[in-house]
């Protein structure tokens, strides 16, 4: 049994102006064996796919991977050099010997500027290279806006259950299993999909607190019915201003398209009766700071949700820091704000030494204006470090040349930041620890994500405060400017009326 593997990852926002371009993928591609060298042992779907080979005893044959973070429109130019990367390694795999199969490790939202579908795009042409019968299962992210041509496509679509996506290994190990039951077992996967008109905000889209919660446990409940193979449920990702953003739920049962459709209905039907639940309602930015200052004991988290580079947004915004600073904060931290310019100005000055440079607010306006600061340089770094907590375990990420600043605030108070050159979200606590800063000693710190940094932070935080700040990854989808999305959706259209046909 030898089953190629393979994949290219984009979480693409609509809003954001900074385009997605096939160098960006390229910066941390990988080809062949390098796949084997960037992703075993680690805790990552294709780490998943690789000891899954391991354990039911088939062979992997690595073809092309690449990924970047999220954030505007991926060009043509990239979609296109990307699919074809992807589809020569998987012909290179078959020339080499007979496949069986493919594992394919995407993530469901990826935009391009040449089809808004890319994730079908893709699969297209994989199906041009190896015939409509050949078994593909895909991986996808929780925040995938599945089609039904993509669910068509594929064999088996199986997403992430957790977010923050800690389980990115264990769906991969699935998969290969899977395949397995496909391949040996004479298993006939049949998927219905139900679409639903919801848009949900990201923060309520976490896991481990409802109403996902129920959500996650009704599905395992329908997986453990016999003859389901897999339940996926998709609340999407809301920052695509595209026809196919939604809520979608996948049902995949062993040649029974009658259960599936049905455990697919009720899913769905539970989750409509709770669209309500999916608002999210972040505290004003000013009360968040007093709060937090006021707490008898830190760390106290604030959730930058305005500004999340995991959702696209250029992680340059400002109005955390400038409030934290008027305000007077002490044993306070900023990650990240990205800005290479100021990065380089920290380098030119030196380590101990002071700098005065316009800090973030350098992408658009939307965000937060350009700060000018004086700051102390604390430490410089070439921004590199391995996920230690549990999301993406074992895994190499980097930010690029990083700075950490010292910056004095009224009344005797102190901010410190940690500037990058390239854009990431905080999701492990290696990300300061590795730049010198302990987050346990701080009082306050202000981390640009949505739900991600909930996996590592939550264990040291006193308390977590999602803050109302300005940006395009702010739930508040009345500031967002709409045009493509299919109406009536909620809650955009609170009145509307829907139920599963």
């Amino acid at each position: 049994m030898r089953i190629a593997i393979g994949g290219i990852l984009h979480e693409t926002s609509t809003f954001s102006n900074v385009q997605t371009t096939l160098a960006d993928f390229m910066r941390t591609s990988a080809e062949g064996q390098e796949i084997f060298q960037n992703f075993a042992n680690t805790k990552s779907a294709m780490g998943g796919y690789i000891d899954a080979a391991r354990d039911f005893q088939f062979e992997v044959v690595p073809t092309f991977h690449a990924s970047t973070a999220p954030a505007g429109l991926v060009t043509g130019e990239a979609l296109i050099g990307l699919t074809s990367q992807l589809v020569q390694g998987i012909k290179a795999a078959r020339q080499s010997g007979p496949l069986d199969g493919i594992l394919l490790d995407l993530h469901g939202a990826m935009i391009s500027e040449i089809d808004y579908d890319a994730e079908s795009y893709l699969l297209r042409a994989v199906r041009k290279a190896v015939g409509p019968e050949l078994p593909i299962i895909v991986e996808l992210d929780l925040h995938g806006n599945i089609t039904p041509e993509m669910v068509s496509l594929a064999t088996v679509c199986v997403a992430y259950d957790e977010y923050p996506h800690i389980d990115s290994y264990e769906r991969g190990y699935e998969s290969g299993l899977l395949m397995a039951k496909i391949v040996r077992g004479g298993a006939k996967p049949t998927a219905a999909i139900v679409n639903i008109p919801l848009l949900a905000g990201i923060q309520r889209e976490f896991t481990f607190a409802e109403p996902m919660l129920t959500v996650k446990h009704m599905a395992h409940d329908i997986e453990n019915e016999r003859g389901i193979l897999n339940v996926s449920y998709l609340p999407g990702f809301c920052f695509s201003d595209i026809p196919q953003t939604n809520f979608a739920v996948i049902v995949t049962s062993d040649n029974n398209q009658a259960q599936a459709q049905a455990a697919a209905n009720r899913l769905a039907s539970y989750i409509w009766d709770h669209r309500e639940d999916f608002v999210v309602r972040p505290m004003p930015i000013d009360a968040a700071i007093e709060h937090a200052m006021q707490a008898p004991q830190g760390p106290i988290v604030l959730a930058d949700i305005g500004d999340n580079p995991g959702a696209g947004t250029p992680a340059d915004g400002t109005v955390m820091l400038e409030a934290l600073l008027r305000h007077g904060a002490t044993r306070a931290v900023v990650a990240p704000i990205n800005d290479p310019e100021a990065v380089q100005l920290a380098i030119k000055a030196g380590e101990g030494n002071t700098v005065t440079l316009d800090l973030g607010g350098k992408t658009d306006r939307l965000h937060g204006e350009p700060l000018r600061v004086t700051a102390k340089v604390v430490r410089l770094t070439n921004g590199d470090f391995v996920h230690t907590g549990p999301m993406g375990t074992g895994v190499l990420s980097k930010m690029g040349p990083a700075a950490v600043l010292e910056i004095a605030g009224q009344n005797g108070g102190s901010v410190t930041v940690l500037a990058s050159t390239y854009r990431h979200q905080p999701l492990d606590l290696a990300m300061l620890q590795s730049q010198g800063i302990e987050p346990t000693e701080q009082q306050i710190v202000v981390v640009k994500s949505s739900v991600h940094y909930r996996a590592a932070f939550t264990p040291i935080a006193r308390e977590i405060i999602e803050v109302d700040t300005p940006g395009i990854s702010n739930p508040d989808f009345e500031r967002l400017s709409f045009q493509n999305l299919k109406r009536p959706i909620y809650p955009l259209d609170p009145d509307m009326v829907w139920s599963v046909s």
